[in-house]
């Protein structure tokens, strides 16, 4: 790797200019090693990433003699803390189950009550309508017939039936899908 200026020093655009280079040549060799040291492989370029802020972020405003052993050694501070915080982050996220009576309602029980307080809605609304109206939606929806089968059983035109579904639907829509 390139060398830190004889004096120590650090010139930004200079810097900027090591801080990339070394970040090209170093990252896959620093990806290589935490993918050794970690189960889920999502994390490698996250860690990898987090090394290189800590380098960026630490004190000596010199470069290091060898950045990759300085790289590796931040690395290994931070899967350091991965593996003795991990036990304290499950104890965070974990609360046994008596200590924690007020828990949620499940998503699905809502959506049963939601689901049972719909039918209840269509059931009432569907009671309201009148009679031929009624029967032909009957006809329509829970005997599967056609249009043409529904006039000739009532005796009247398909226009007719027509006419009776449309009023039909539409005063379900607005009885079942709002509050009136």
């Amino acid at each position: 790797m390139s060398e830190p200026p004889p004096d120590g020093a650090v010139v930004p655009e200079a810097n900027d200019r090591w801080l990339d280079r070394l970040f090209r040549a170093e990252a896959p060799r620093l990806a290589r090693f935490i993918r050794r040291a970690v189960r889920n492989q999502d994390e490698v370029h996250d860690l990898v990433q987090e090394t290189f802020v800590k380098l960026v972020a630490s004190p000596p405003p010199a470069r290091p003699h060898t950045p990759d052993a300085y790289l590796r050694q931040i690395a290994k501070g931070i899967l350091w803390c991965r593996a003795h915080r991990a036990p304290l982050r499950a104890k965070a996220i974990h609360v046994p189950i008596d200590e924690a009576p007020d828990l949620a309602t499940a998503p699905e029980q809502e959506w049963m009550i939601d689901a049972a307080d719909f039918m209840r809605r269509y059931e009432q609304a569907l009671s309201e309508l009148p009679a031929l109206t009624r029967e032909v939606f009957r006809l329509s929806r829970q005997q599967d017939l056609t249009y043409s089968q529904i006039s000739k059983e009532l005796g009247i035109t398909v226009r007719a039936v027509e006419l009776q579904m449309k009023k039909a639907l539409r005063y379900l829509d607005h009885r079942v899908n709002t509050d009136g």
